[in-house]
Order: C-alpha cells, then sequence, then structure tokens
C-alpha cells in the first residue's frame, strides 16, 4: 500500500514539474514578444531648468513648467 502511495506522489509531482516548466516558457514567450519601450521625451522646466517627462510637465505657449508655481511666476515676469 505504501509503495502505491508513493507512486502516485511521484506522478502529482511530475504533473506540477511540468505545469511549472510550461508556465515559466509562457512567461517567456511573452517577454520576448512584447516591443520594447521607449524612454519618455523629456523636457526642461524654464524657471528651474528640472528635468522631466513631457506627460508630467505643463506647457505654456512654447514653453515647459515642473509645475503651477513655477509657470505663474514666469509670467508675472
Amino acid at each position: 500500500m505504501g509503495l502505491i502511495k508513493l507512486f502516485i506522489l511521484l506522478v502529482l509531482a511530475y504533473i506540477a514539474f511540468v505545469f511549472w516548466r510550461q508556465m515559466k516558457a509562457a512567461q517567456a514567450d511573452k517577454r520576448r514578444a512584447a516591443p520594447p519601450q521607449q524612454p519618455p521625451k523629456m523636457v526642461r522646466c524654464a524657471q528651474c531648468q528640472l528635468h522631466l517627462p513631457e506627460h508630467l510637465a505643463l506647457r505654456q505657449d512654447d514653453k515647459w513648467y515642473c509645475c503651477s508655481e513655477h509657470r505663474n511666476v514666469d509670467q508675472q515676469d
């Protein structure tokens, strides 16, 4: 009776191992198939010269700003 339980345990362990390998292979395929991401375009704040991603910057006319305070200070000048 103990030998049957050992055999069943080995079979279940083998199935789990094969399943784990297939999952790892699928993850690796997804990583290889994904197109490389481009770094975000960086812009410089006209007031403090800080570089930040364009999608986080504020634009006024042809100038970029890191925050509304810097945009307002520059408009007052």
